[in-house]
């Protein structure tokens, strides 16, 4: 199983979905013009064992403020935002049965790594997914890896940039 966190327009779903051929991807974007792409996309590719999930993933259930990029293929959850979006936790979603354990979980979600990761405690903890982990800045990247640490994961940077955006790769090592 793969969770597609921040899947935009469904690149790393499309990918995921051909290599799982057995199992499950499960795309969580929030934005509704990625999301008409996202599902388009899957269509055109005749993709059968994606489930898209029109929610933010976060730490809470409900909605938020989600700010919108000029083109409207990227946006972040804030307080003073242009539309509202259902947001949800991972746990939340296993725990109801709507989604199956991770093994993979690819996560891009524009500086609200921390609030999600802390929405997947019970889940990352009890499955020990491998994660690969957009970070936007510093502080946000120093903290997914402390408390990714926490939890019994190696985090292996791959990239982290002058101002603070970076990849990782987290494995369970104990």
């Amino acid at each position: 199983m793969y969770y597609d966190v921040g899947a935009n327009v469904g690149f790393y779903s499309l990918l995921a979905a051909r290599l799982v051929k057995n199992g499950s991807v499960f795309a969580f974007e929030p934005s509704p013009r990625n999301l008409a792409y996202l599902r388009e996309h899957l269509r055109l590719n005749k993709i059968a064992n994606t489930e898209v999930i029109a929610a933010a993933i976060t730490d809470q259930e409900g909605a938020s403020s989600f700010t919108l990029e000029t083109t409207g293929f990227m946006g972040h959850l804030s307080s003073d935002g242009d539309i509202s979006v259902s947001t949800t936790t991972l746990d939340f979603l296993l725990e109801q049965g709507k989604i199956l354990p991770p093994h993979y979980i690819k996560m891009d979600i524009e500086g609200a790594e921390l609030a999600a990761l802390r929405g997947t405690q019970k889940c990352i903890q009890q499955y020990r997914p491998q994660i690969f982990l957009a970070t936007h800045g510093h502080e946000i990247h120093s903290q997914c890896c402390r408390l990714l640490q926490t939890w019994g994961f190696e985090c292996q940077v791959f990239e982290l940039t002058a101002d603070g955006f970076g990849e990782v790769v987290a494995t369970y090592r104990r």
